[in-house]
């Protein structure tokens, strides 16, 4: 693996579950249960390898998951917090206007009129839904912009862009920092 570009994040292990060493995922894809179809995963730094033996989906959309390199509660434990990846060409090609969050990462935020309004850094979910981070132009201080249609309403991916159009408290905090 050779940046962190060509890895997909497929989930978070959150917590330990029961005392065999079983832990709990949360999947970032649209399928939870394809998570052991694309074989061994890892962690971002590519040094820690987690195979997935047995997976079942609770109620609350959440992973329970025998990994086989986690063998007792003190190792699920540990586990806690980890993210799993794939490397980006184990993964199928996404279909016309879908694509993987990481394909926004270091894309031009831009407004409705066309003007570069920042970059983005992250895409993440603090359990409220997806957020984008963006680091707005001629700033050192990021900010979170809920990801839905109505605050970005054009992806442009393939040219390297998002259209934003930010509620007008967060447009004003962002003309402060200039």
């Amino acid at each position: 693996m050779n940046n962190k570009t060509d890895l997909i994040e497929l989930g978070v292990i959150t917590k330990a579950h029961g005392i065999k060493g079983q832990v709990t995922i949360k999947p970032f894809g649209d399928d939870p249960l394809a998570l052991d179809q694309y074989g061994p995963l890892s962690d971002p730094s590519g040094q820690h390898t987690f195979t997935i033996q047995k997976l079942q989906l609770n109620n609350k959309g959440l992973l329970i998951t025998t990994i086989k390199e986690i063998k007792d509660r003190n190792d699920a434990e540990a586990a806690k917090g980890t993210i799993l990846c794939i490397e980006r060409d184990k993964l199928p090609e996404p279909e016309e206007d879908e694509f993987y969050y990481s394909d926004l990462i270091n894309l031009e935020a831009r407004s409705e009129i066309g003007e570069a309004f920042g970059k983005i850094i992250n895409v993440t979910d603090f359990g409220a839904g997806d957020l984008l981070e963006i680091l707005p132009q001629n700033s050192q201080k990021s900010m979170y912009l809920v990801f839905n249609k109505q605050n970005v309403p054009a992806l442009h991916i393939k040219e390297g862009y998002i259209v934003v159009s930010p509620p007008d408290e967060i447009e004003g905090e962002e003309q402060k920092g200039k």
